[in-house]
Formats: C-alpha cells, sequence, structure tokens
C-alpha cells in the first residue's frame, strides 16, 4: 500500500513567536543552585482561606461544567469589584470568566479583530500581546515605550500609528517589563483617542493590585464603555498563578459574543478555581496588600543594591525592573546565558519583548530578599566585567537563601 506524505505542521503554528522566557526557564531548570529572577509570578503562598474553598468546592460537588461565561455568582463579584472602583457601573453581563488572564486577553482580540486588521502593541511589552495577534491573523504594530518618558507612550506616536486597518490598541499598567504606572492624564489621552478614532482599547490590568506610590488608574475611570475591553484575573494579585482564571470585563453588548468564543477553546474555566476565586474576592483583602508591599520592599532594595546608572527608569508597580546591559556590548539573549551559566542567575532577555530592548534584561522580584542582594551583586560585577569595570573576583563570597 502506498502511503500518503506525511504533511507538515500549520504554517501559523510554525512562524509563531517563541517567547525567550519559556528558553530561560527551560535552561535554568534542574539547577538547584539558580537564582531565579525570571519567572513573572508571586513567590507567596496562596491564602489558607482560599485553598479551603477549592477543596470544600469540589467536596460538595462544584466539579462539573460552568457555563461558558463563569459562574453567576463570580461574574457579579468581578462586576461589584469594578463597579464600585470605576466611575462607571460595571454588571454581570459584560463579565466573562476565561482560563487565566491570557484567556481574557485571547478573547478581546478574537471578539473584534479581523485577519488583516492591525493591533497596536506596546514596545517593550509582554511577548504573548504579539503571538495572540499572529494567531487572530492580524498585524501587530509596536508602538515605542521611551524610558525617556518614563515608558510611557507617546500620543503623537500613536496618532500616526493608527491608521484605516487598526482594529485595537492594546495598553498594560502596571506595565510588565517597565514596571510603569500610567498616570490619568495618559489613560484620559488614551481613552479620548480611542473614542476619537473608533477602535477598541484593550487595557491589560491583571497588575491592578501591584502599585507603590500612585494610585492604579483603569481605562474604565472613562466614558468608553462601548470601545473598551479591561483583562484582570486572580494571578498575580491573589499569588493564583496556577489556578488560571481571569476575566475580561467587555463593552456594553459584546458580553454574549466574548462568552461564544469560550466553548471552542476551553469550554469553561475550571469550575472549583472559580469557586476559590469568589473566596479570594469576597473575603479578606490584606493579604494583597502584603503582597503590594513585599514588591514595593524589593523594588526599592533591588535597584538600590544594582547601584546607581544600570536601572533606566525605577518600577511603580507590577513586580518587575528592565536592567540596562548596553554598556556591556551585548545582545539580551547572550548576556542572559551568560549570566545563567557564569554566575547562577536566570533574567529574561529584553528582545522578547520588543525590538526595543535588546539591551535590557528583565528582573523579576519573585525571589527573597537575600537572593535579590546576592543577584543584584552578581548582575553588577558581570555588567562590570563585560563593560571595563572591576572583574569579578574568583571565589567572592556571596550566599543565596
Amino acid at each position: 500500500m502506498t502511503q500518503a506524505k506525511v504533511r507538515s505542521a500549520a504554517a501559523r503554528a510554525l512562524a509563531m513567536p517563541r517567547s525567550a522566557i519559556r528558553e530561560i526557564m527551560a535552561l535554568a531548570a534542574g539547577r538547584p543552585d539558580v537564582i531565579h529572577l525570571e519567572v513573572g509570578e508571586p513567590d507567596s503562598p496562596v491564602e489558607p482561606a482560599i485553598i479551603d474553598a477549592a477543596c470544600r468546592s469540589m467536596r460538595e460537588g462544584w466539579t462539573r461544567y460552568a457555563p461558558n461565561a463563569g459562574l453567576p455568582r463570580l461574574r457579579e463579584l468581578v462586576a461589584a469589584r469594578y463597579a464600585a472602583r470605576w466611575a462607571y457601573p460595571a454588571t454581570a453581563d459584560r463579565v466573562v470568566i476565561t482560563t487565566g488572564a491570557i484567556g481574557a486577553l485571547y478573547t478581546a482580540v478574537m471578539s473584534v479583530v479581523d485577519p488583516g486588521d492591525e493591533v497596536l502593541i506596546p514596545d517593550p511589552g509582554w511577548p504573548n500581546y504579539e503571538s495572540i495577534c499572529h494567531l487572530a491573523g492580524a498585524r501587530a504594530v509596536r508602538y515605542c515605550l521611551d524610558p525617556r518618558d518614563g515608558y510611557l507612550p507617546a500620543m503623537e506616536e500613536l496618532r500616526r500609528l493608527t491608521g484605516p486597518r487598526t482594529k485595537a490598541i492594546l495598553v498594560n499598567t502596571p506595565g510588565n517589563p517597565t514596571g510603569a504606572v500610567f498616570p490619568a492624564a495618559v489613560m484620559q489621552a488614551l481613552a479620548e483617542h480611542a473614542a476619537a478614532t473608533g477602535t477598541y482599547l484593550i487595557s491589560d490590568e491583571i497588575y491592578e493590585d501591584m502599585v507603590f506610590s500612585a494610585p492604579h488608574v483603569s481605562a474604565a475611570d472613562f466614558d468608553i464603555h462601548d470601545r473598551l475591553f479591561v483583562v484582570a484575573g486572580v494571578s498575580k494579585s491573589y499569588a493564583m498563578t496556577g489556578f488560571r482564571l481571569g476575566f475580561l470585563v467587555c463593552p456594553v453588548g459584546l458580553g454574549p459574543v466574548a462568552a461564544s468564543l469560550q466553548e471552542p477553546v476551553t469550554s469553561c474555566a475550571s469550575t472549583p478555581s472559580q469557586k476559590a476565586a469568589e473566596a479570594a474576592l469576597s473575603g479578606d483583602q490584606s493579604a494583597v496588600a502584603r503582597l503590594c508591599a513585599t514588591f514595593r520592599r524589593r523594588a526599592e532594595l533591588f535597584v538600590s543594591e544594582l547601584g546607581p546608572g544600570l536601572v533606566p527608569v525605577a518600577p511603580a508597580g507590577a513586580f518587575y525592573t528592565l536592567v540596562d546591559i548596553a554598556p556591556t556590548g551585548l545582545g539580551s539573549l547572550e548576556f542572559c546565558k551568560l549570566l545563567l551559566s557564569e554566575d547562577a542567575v536566570a533574567a529574561v532577555p529584553g528582545i522578547t519583548f520588543g525590538p526595543s530592548c535588546d539591551r535590557t534584561v528583565r528582573v523579576a522580584f519573585s525571589a527573597s530578599d537575600t537572593q535579590l542582594v546576592v543577584a543584584a551583586a552578581r548582575m553588577r560585577r558581570r555588567i562590570e566585567a563585560l563593560s571595563g569595570g572591576r572583574p569579578p573576583v574568583s571565589g567572592e563570597k556571596d550566599v543565596a537563601r
């Protein structure tokens, strides 16, 4: 019998951009001596009350499919959370519960973007933004977040880039990888631009509770609710990354469209995870404040220990910062591989966040204070050695706990 030739994988799958975050994680896996600053998740445990709620829900039979849009009680809690925070009241019919905030981002894009449309995404920005646009058949057009402007978008550039094919503008505050927090004036300008051009604004606010000084300002504070998607979830605020539970607040009238997209992709978010999220949103919020305070202290500690000039903009939120490695003359991937192999510190190459970022590396404050101090010292010595400064001293003592 003649066998047919095996067909190759889909061109779209093969062409999807690969994140260097996973590449560094794979290289660091299995090395017990590595200080992990590449992982974008809190290192604190989930609150016992949330764990108990998840376990209790399973014993009570919450182990079946949920509705595509999510459990009604959780949708109501999300709506109430944001109605209390925003100038315009959210309603449960606009809330869709998703498999992680990545599911919310994917749903937002797929709800309004057709093949051939353009989506403006930040540079630097989380690499999955580009991947989602790629899978949607859309063209990702990058706008610059310049450190000289505090990693804030320049409205002049956004106006220039917004054209007849622009369907959506994606923004992220507090920012990954920059740690920037957009002030009210910037958010208002973005909202007014979306309204004036008829584009959708997709606002990734997953780090909304991780702000160090000025308060977080949501795009929903401005009256563009027929054009606005807000993305959030429980992964960062409640250290529930493994629960894979996000939520999307949709423009008026698009909730049912977004809900219908859950069926062919995930059907629904995990039911026990939704019950755990109910406990997280309705319970004591003091742990969220403590986690934010921890990241603020770590940010200040790391920047101080790294020394002057190496952090272009001090982080104001989230739990990341970008470190300037331009004096080394190396690209970010080459530097990170060297830092991992020679100094046992795992950081993320800036190139994965966009072409403007290849002379930086991202650090996540997902390690203990002691580890951060050690990692900062090792990183500083490596940069100095490569740029003609003080070389690393062989046998110099440092202890990571």
